[in-house]
């Protein structure tokens, strides 16, 4: 079965040219006025955003008439921050940090023997999880594991590993996240500090550690997260062949792309529950156009994780 990157495109705003101002300066802590490295800055009426470097700087272009129009700045640990977007250069952008950021847990202190594998997708069909705005705003996704009863009163989750698509042409950088869940099985608070996880494009995957010997896993459940960062060391271009119609056909179309690549599996809807971080919030993968005619109506994808819990 050939494999296939998911390809979500707006199609019109590509092809429109605007006047356009560049939008720079840097995204600070309000307590301590140190700079928040990764924070992400996001257009909600237009669709798109850019994500500050390592040292909160940032700058991006945007039409004319996206001037006076909303501006939201997120960062994991801190409060979200809205403001009117305006021509500037050196623009400096205070976030302050969230009073309860981190849900209180517990961490395992002595070595556990019985270990429980989670997810084996051997044999399931896969494909790539890019940028779902293409490359227009960062997003990220989500992926909920229950507690496992087997393992007795205790659960611990010790290690996680993430799977890439496939090779690319550069190194890159996400950010990982273990998040609690709510009743409704939607993501809510941070278990552990978000980690930014550097990985070569000769990797397919990478293996992530928990602190001490393992975090204990609630009742309720939790959420594996990554984060694309849209930053300049991530970028690379992509070549789109896309068909407008059966007598007109636009070949060699390059749009930017953030790396990496994750690797998607194709399941059963109810099998998990699997979301992507959209302007409006989270949203349901299966909720997703798939182009392709291979995909079931019963079918959607999940983001290829695999667990490592103890008790």
């Amino acid at each position: 079965m050939r494999k296939a990157t998911i390809i979500l495109i707006t199609f019109l705003s590509f092809f429109f040219v605007h006047a356009q101002k560049n939008i720079s300066g840097t995204i600070v802590n309000k307590e301590t006025k140190q700079p928040i490295a990764y924070a992400h800055l996001i257009i909600p009426s237009q669709k798109r955003g850019t994500t500050a470097d390592k040292n909160g700087k940032f700058e991006f272009t945007v039409a004319d008439e996206w001037i006076g129009t909303l501006l939201k700045i997120t960062c994991v640990g801190f409060v979200d921050k809205n403001i009117v977007l305006k021509r500037g250069k050196d623009v400096i952008i205070y976030l302050e940090p969230a009073v309860e950021f981190l849900k209180e847990v517990h961490l395992s202190n002595k070595e556990r023997q019985e270990t429980v594998r989670v997810n084996s997708f051997r044999g399931k069909r896969s494909i790539g999880l890019g940028n779902f705005s293409g490359g227009a705003y960062p997003s990220m996704f989500a992926r909920y594991y229950p507690y496992d009863t087997s393992l007795g009163d205790e659960n611990y989750l010790k290690e996680v590993s993430i799977f890439f698509f496939k090779k690319g042409t550069r190194n890159a950088k996400f950010r990982f996240r273990v998040v609690s869940s709510s009743i409704n099985k939607m993501p809510k608070d941070d278990l552990v500090d978000p980690m930014i996880v550097a990985v070569s494009y000769k990797q397919s995957k990478t293996k992530i550690q928990m602190p001490a010997n393992g975090i204990e896993v609630p009742e309720e459940g939790f959420f594996i997260i990554v984060e694309h960062l849209f930053v300049e060391e991530n970028a690379f271009e992509e070549i789109i062949h896309l068909k407008v119609s059966d007598s007109l056909q636009i070949q060699d179309i390059k749009q930017k792309r953030y790396a990496p690549i994750f690797k998607g599996i194709i399941e059963n809807d109810g099998d998990s529950y699997s979301y992507y971080m959209s302007v409006n919030g989270w949203k349901k993968v299966r909720k997703l156009k798939m182009p392709r005619a291979d995909f079931k109506e019963e079918e959607v994808v999940a983001p290829a994780f695999k667990l490592k819990l103890t008790n």
